[in-house]
């Protein structure tokens, strides 16, 4: 996984693509591959601050000062491409991303709940099946040292 200090330099670099492709004239889909470059880096950014360790911050301060500024500044930026996109007279181009953005997001997130759903299942039917076996293995003892005990007894009789 890309630490979220390097995500944040591709997404600045893929900020600063877009921003000399649009000052070369390039339209919309001039600009497609650094856009995504853009969002892909934005979402390590944001995923990976949240599970990025301690040892890089002296504080949880700073930790949650570093990853702030750097969603606000990915945030500006995505709201100055969202404009570019309007001004390009692509506004319902823009609106598409959004909404199939979301609708992404939705499904990955419904996804990760079924699967959490199954791997919990699927543990429960693991633990029952070791209960189960660890019970059948005690009756089996059990059973056999009544048998012992029964073939025992019948010899002092």
């Amino acid at each position: 996984m890309v630490d979220p200090l390097t995500a944040f330099a591709i997404a600045q670099g893929a900020i600063k693509g877009i921003q000399a492709a649009i000052k070369m004239g390039k339209d919309v889909q001039g600009i497609t591959n650094d856009v995504m470059k853009f969002f892909d880096a934005k979402e390590k950014v944001a995923k990976e601050a949240i599970k990025d360790p301690k040892k890089k911050y002296s504080s949880d301060t700073s930790q949650a000062m570093s990853t702030v500024m750097q969603l606000h500044e990915l945030n500006r930026a995505e709201e100055e491409l969202k404009w570019h996109f309007i001004n390009q007279g692509h506004s319902q181009l823009w609106s598409q991303i959004v909404l199939e953005r979301n609708s992404i997001v939705q499904r990955r997130r419904t996804q990760e709940i079924l699967d959490a759903k199954a791997a919990k299942n699927r543990k429960a039917e693991i633990d029952e099946a070791i209960t189960m076996g660890l019970c059948i293995l005690v009756a089996a003892a059990i059973i056999m040292l009544v048998a012992w005990g029964v073939i025992e007894m019948k010899g002092k009789f």
